[in-house]
């Protein structure tokens, strides 16, 4: 699980490194959703619910989060918020080149609230 260097998060998410790191071992915690970039190129962000890393088949090592919602709502929120940041600075939906990401090298840590 990779994690981006500027996360996103809504202003109701606290102690961010604190759920990152319980997210990590396996803990995860109830209404926390969050945001990631998909591998295909059919969808632009997706949102998933954190409890779903609890389940050992499920693909964790691939991912790569930009976001946290603390709700479903937020989380969506936060996308819309994402996409339109995209389009506005660069025309297009673009979404890893704008947030520089390349599937090769990805960042770790870090936090930004919009």
């Amino acid at each position: 699980m990779y994690w981006y260097n500027y996360l996103y998060a809504d202003k109701k998410v606290h102690h961010i490194s604190r759920l990152k790191y319980k997210i990590e071992k396996g803990m995860p915690h109830k209404g926390v959703y969050l945001i990631h970039l998909p591998e295909c190129g059919s969808t632009l962000l997706e949102v998933i619910p954190s409890v779903l890393l609890q389940q050992s088949h499920y693909p964790k090592e691939s991912l790569c989060i930009v976001g946290i919602g603390s709700s479903r709502g937020a989380a969506l929120e936060l996308i819309r918020k994402i996409i339109d940041e995209v389009y506005r600075e660069q025309g297009n939906f673009d979404i890893p080149s704008y947030l520089q990401i390349g599937r090769g090298s990805m960042p770790e840590s870090g936090v930004t609230q919009p």
